[in-house]
């Protein structure tokens, strides 16, 4: 019986030399085949989220240099838009101290200054595409005008606006009915 004590004595001392054996095994296999294949696909992820943080990053980007320049174009428009309007304003108050009606006796005149000309003048200079716009401007404002009529400088002026804004094409306007000299209230 004795010599069936030691074979199981190394019966047992043999599995228990062959389980680290076994489990080196395994560990190797997983290694291998396991392993590599998951740090592989671990990787891509890796480099999938990295890409999309980087193509989010430029997308941020661009919209935020679109909006930017989004908003300055609609400050230049304001600022066109107020000019191209304060001018138009100007030439009437100007046209309301030069020009006389046969039909009124006395006409209202619109307060007209040369400071307030030079600014507008300067807004235009900042914000019009068409130098026709500051050409046609001063020779109405100067009084350098051509022999035409103020009321046909007047619409031509309106013209240049409405093309420089974006309002579309030019507007057959009457010289008679171009300018409003007077209304009925006011007396």
């Amino acid at each position: 019986m004795v010599e069936i004590d030691m074979s199981l004595a190394n019966i047992i001392y043999t599995v228990i030399a062959i389980i680290p054996v076994i489990a080196l095994l395994i560990i190797v296999y997983y290694l291998r085949y396991y392993y590599p294949k998951y740090f592989e696909e671990k990787g891509k992820n890796l480099a999938t989220k990295q890409d999309i943080e980087e193509i989010t990053r430029k997308v941020e980007s661009v919209k935020a240099d679109i909006a930017l320049g989004l908003s300055v174009q609609q400050m230049k428009y304001k600022l066109k838009h107020e000019a191209c309007l304060e001018a138009l304003e100007l030439i009437d108050a100007y046209f309301s101290c030069i020009l006389k009606s046969p039909k009124v006796e006395s006409l209202k005149q619109q307060i007209f200054t040369t400071e307030r000309a030079r600014a507008c003048h300067s807004k235009l200079i900042l914000s019009c595409e068409n130098t026709l716009i500051l050409k046609k401007f001063s020779e109405i404002l100067t009084g350098h005008v051509d022999s035409k009529p103020y009321t046909d400088l007047l619409n031509e002026f309106r013209n240049l606006i409405r093309q420089e804004l974006g309002f579309g094409t030019e507007l057959e306007l009457d010289r008679e009915s171009a300018w409003i000299s007077n209304i009925i209230c006011d007396k």
